[in-house]
């Protein structure tokens, strides 16, 4: 990228439809209970943590929605940040390979901080949960 000049991108989100009809509540419901059933899913580690937190049905799609949020969230902030230091990858000549292994790096570092943080969130949460005196 030439000196000055900045870097934009553009998303284009569907607006979201509600379900017209019970029909469509349960679609989504099945989508979920099969993502559930994936190992390793999100929907699948938050349903694991609902069942034995005892989270009643509303309080287990409240707890995904929020999760699935808070991913997003940190994806959103992730493409931000990206997108701020892929200039400097792009900045000048240099040497074959360099700029693919500073972008390696730079990924595994982020994969890593982002991995510690969720990991610290979802102590935190489970912690908050089962710390005495919360009236759970």
């Amino acid at each position: 990228m030439l000196p000055g000049m900045e870097a934009i991108t553009t998303v284009w989100l569907v607006k979201p439809e509600a379900p017209k009809d019970s029909e469509g509540v349960a679609v989504m419901r099945r989508a979920i209970e099969q993502d559930g059933a994936r190992e390793g899913s999100l929907v699948a580690e938050c349903l694991e943590s609902a069942r034995a937190r005892g989270l009643s049905g509303e309080e287990t799609y409240v707890f995904i929605a929020y999760q699935a949020l808070l991913r997003l969230q940190e994806t959103h902030e992730r493409h931000i940040y990206l997108s701020d230091v892929a200039p400097f990858l792009e900045s000048g000549p240099s040497r074959p390979g360099v700029a693919e292994r500073f972008a390696t790096q730079v990924e595994r570092l982020v994969r890593s901080v982002v991995h510690r943080a969720s990991r610290t969130e979802r102590a935190a949460a489970q912690f908050t949960r089962i710390s005495p005196g919360r009236g759970s």
